[in-house]
């Protein structure tokens, strides 16, 4: 039997932040040993192995993620899938550049890609350092696009070619991190 859960983090949870949100993960499995696997749905960004990092405007914001927490906690039985788009016009996500890790995984055929990473095992480093990131989106600041990172943070990597949800919301409008008063 295979437990899924929809888990939100953030913040304002009650347990502290990230490292709650990875005491509450470990605590479902938990409660699910002996009856199967457990299955967290989040943003990369929440479940990635490694140090987590957020530009806004010339702000930078770093922290360790839940993942990087069930990481220490499960050692080689945490296994994390991150996730990818080409294009997601409804969440302001245009075509990726050149040379970006999402124009590249997006060039072979087919609508969807399920890729394994190796943690980054046997890769040439300095062509993975060397990749360049994507631009962000127009209408979503808490997109992130994959980084050379995105290799060792994640065990297998889910990439589609495009996307239009826009989570069942109003639609998103385009945002400047400068408004003029």
């Amino acid at each position: 039997m295979i437990a899924v859960t929809i888990v939100l983090f953030g913040e304002d949870n009650p347990l502290g932040g990230v490292a709650g949100d990875a005491d509450n993960l470990a605590y479902m499995v938990s409660r699910e040993r002996g009856r199967g696997k457990v299955l967290a749905f989040a943003r990369n960004r929440h479940l990635q192995r490694g140090k987590a990092h957020w530009q806004f405007d010339t702000d930078v914001y770093t922290w360790w993620p839940a993942g990087a927490h069930l990481n220490e906690m499960f050692g080689p039985r945490y296994a994390v899938i991150g996730s990818a788009v080409g294009v997601s016009d409804a969440n302001g996500i245009g075509q990726p550049e050149a040379g970006t890790l999402e124009k590249r995984l997006t060039a072979v055929p087919g609508p969807a890609r399920f890729i394994p990473t190796h943690t980054g095992q046997g890769l040439p480093t300095s062509a993975i350092a060397a990749l360049p990131t994507r631009s962000g989106s127009m209408k979503n600041l808490t997109y992130f696009a994959l980084t050379s990172q995105s290799f060792t943070d994640f065990d297998w990597l889910a990439v589609l070619d495009s996307t239009e949800y826009n989570r069942g919301g109003p639609p998103l409008q385009p945002w400047d991190a400068n408004p003029q008063q």
